[in-house]
């Protein structure tokens, strides 16, 4: 199971990384209501496609972790990897659940009025993009954890 929770938190720093250093940076070059509608796109393809199994089933396999470490506790290891739970479900879960879809929601709202999409575009790009670089960080960190704590376990 660790391995395979490694490998969806690697999946998930990888896209929230592309994000971050050159999606939005592409974006951000192109007229407001281009970006937008580009974005209103992502938004609709994503929720059919890895993504969100892959979303879901890592949050879900890391509450497991914080369980599991509960009944099988293991001085400095169980400690490193409750800390990548935590870290993983409020960077990167919480902050998307209630930072990064009201957003989106609030752009895919817009879509079909042209002027408010294009004045919602730019306060959009600068929330999006710092509540992503927080994701992005968020699995980093959680993922380094990870592979620390399985590097340093004696078996």
């Amino acid at each position: 199971m660790i391995i395979l929770l490694i490998v969806m938190t690697g999946i998930m720093a990888g896209v929230y990384f592309s994000f971050s250093v050159f999606v939005m940076k592409s974006f951000a070059q192109l007229p407001a209501f281009q970006a937008a509608q580009a974005m209103n796109k992502i938004n609709d393809v994503i929720v059919n496609t890895l993504f969100l199994p892959i979303f879901f089933g890592s949050t879900l396999c890391y509450i497991g972790i914080i369980i599991l470490q509960f009944f099988d506790w293991q001085s400095g290891h169980s400690e490193i990897m409750i800390a990548a739970a935590i870290i993983y479900i409020i960077g990167m879960f919480l902050v998307t659940a209630f930072g990064n879809v009201p957003l989106n929601n609030r752009l895919k709202a817009s879509e079909t009025n042209d002027q408010d999409l294009t004045l919602l575009w730019p306060p959009y790009l600068y929330k999006w993009t710092r509540l992503n670089h927080l994701r992005t960080i968020s699995c980093l960190i959680s993922l380094t954890l990870l592979v620390s704590s399985q590097i340093s376990t004696p078996y």
